[in-house]
């Protein structure tokens, strides 16, 4: 009885932390639905335009994310374990460690713009002006996206999801509000959705900073006679985050190289690539959701050294992710056409994307179980791992196999939507195996 009681209360921990890390998530995947459905207004060059103009920029959001998890992990132990000097020295090492790291990743890409742009998108129909534009602004916004990276994190580690959902969700209204005004009264266009997601990011990262700094509610509120650098833990924030960047910024230039590969079939294909891949967001940030919650109930546990009840709660967030990323597979691979007409109306596109939409559906359990399980492994510190799986996925069989398929074969766009569901299922596998072994219940942070 004893026994069941204390599985239902860690039942209820998992539903706290995932709901709203869920909606959180969920209220990002809105916010790039609205504003694909806004942008394919103006057609397929648009959307091919954002696409290419933001391919660059998502590439190096990583770089900010190898400090998030190494804040993750460390604040998410030092909650479990009580200590709350060590949880807010994490943070404000982790914040200081963002200010050199966006400088410099800002104005590389502002000062090598046209290189980057010109290597990526090889299409001869692409709109190269537009995708500069919102380019650009979006270098701008990464100075705003690498604090809010520590924000969430922050806040996720210790249980308050509820923060970043709702600051989310107040950001999804004002981003469309900036798009109707920037896009359609305005009609600043492609450019104006861009300075319109920018001025979200500034909302965030505003909204962040008052509750960090002045509202002093939350357990790592901070001051800023607080802020003096600390060598030994920013060292441990980089042993995690090291090569938690490495696997991210691997997997998003993987990722990009794949995008490069795709936008050379032309702007149809390219556009279709974009529609579908918001389409099959909505199943993919929730499953990300769950991950992000394994990760501060794992590190969670660990910090009041309780292995058995990481595993659990690992397990528990697995099993969520599962049936609702199945859930959402069966609606890719029933109605796709449906789900694809809200983006677009023109008949080619609908077509070519629903197919790749069918086609993801068959990788969705795939991908709930790698996200979830590779989750569990960051909040443990175990990135080394997460790097090494990641590496073998998408250099040892994504690339080379969309190469061959692409360039050899000539099968266009759904043979690397293929390749796709191969490479998931490889990582699905390699990590559940990772995790079974148990050796990540151990690592020292």
């Amino acid at each position: 009885m004893r026994q069941t009681k204390e599985q239902k209360e860690l039942i209820v921990e998992v539903f706290k932390i995932t709901i709203p890390a869920i909606m959180d998530l969920l209220a990002q995947t809105l916010l790039a639905f609205f504003d694909m459905l806004m942008v394919a207004t103006l057609g397929a060059s648009a959307v091919s335009a954002v696409g290419l103009g933001h391919a660059p920029v998502i590439a190096i959001v990583p770089a900010f994310m190898a400090v998030g998890m190494g804040t993750t992990s460390l604040v998410s132990r030092a909650y479990g374990a009580k200590n709350i000097e060590e949880g807010k020295m994490a943070v404000i090492q982790s914040l200081l460690l963002c200010i050199p790291i966006v400088f410099v990743i800002t104005t590389l890409m502002l000062w090598k713009t046209e290189w980057i742009l010109q290597h990526i998108g090889k299409a001869n129909d692409l709109d190269f002006i537009a995708a500069k534009q919102y380019y650009k602004v979006s270098v701008i916004s990464l100075l705003f996206i690498c604090f809010n990276v520590i924000y969430f994190a922050t806040y996720r580690a210790i249980g308050k999801t509820k923060v970043p959902m709702l600051i989310n969700i107040i950001g999804i209204f004002m981003n469309i509000f900036f798009n109707w005004i920037f896009i359609f009264v305005l009609k600043q266009g492609v450019f104006g959705a861009a300075i319109a997601t920018l001025l979200s990011k500034i909302f965030s990262f505003s909204c962040f900073s008052y509750f960090t700094f002045f509202s002093k509610k939350y357990w790592i509120s901070l001051s800023f006679q607080d802020f003096s650098w600390n060598r030994i833990m920013a060292a441990r924030i980089l042993k995690i985050g090291i090569p938690a960047a490495a696997e991210q910024l691997l997997l998003r230039f993987g990722m990009l190289f794949f995008e490069m590969m795709i936008i050379s079939l032309g702007n149809i294909s390219y556009a279709a690539h974009k529609i579908a891949s918001n389409a099959e967001a909505f199943s993919y940030n929730l499953g990300y959701g769950f991950s992000v919650a394994a990760a501060a109930l794992v590190g969670q546990q660990l910090g009041r050294n309780a292995r058995k009840e990481a595993e659990y709660n690992a397990k528990v967030c697995t099993i969520m992710s599962l049936l609702v990323m199945s859930s959402f597979a069966l609606l890719f691979f029933s109605i796709p056409h449906l789900i694809i007409s809200l983006f677009t109306k023109e008949r080619e596109l609908q077509n070519l994307s629903a197919s790749a939409l069918r086609i993801v559906s068959l990788c969705q359990p795939f991908l709930a179980v790698s996200m979830v399980l590779a989750g569990a492994l960051r909040g443990a510190g175990a990135t080394r791992t997460v790097l090494i799986i990641t590496v073998l996925g998408i250099f040892g069989v994504r690339l080379p196999l969309t190469y061959l398929f692409l360039k050899i074969w000539k099968t266009g766009l759904l043979g690397a939507w293929w390749i796709m569901t191969i490479d998931l299922a490889f990582r699905s596998a390699t990590t559940y195996y990772t995790f079974k072994k148990g050796k990540w219940k151990y690592v020292k942070v």
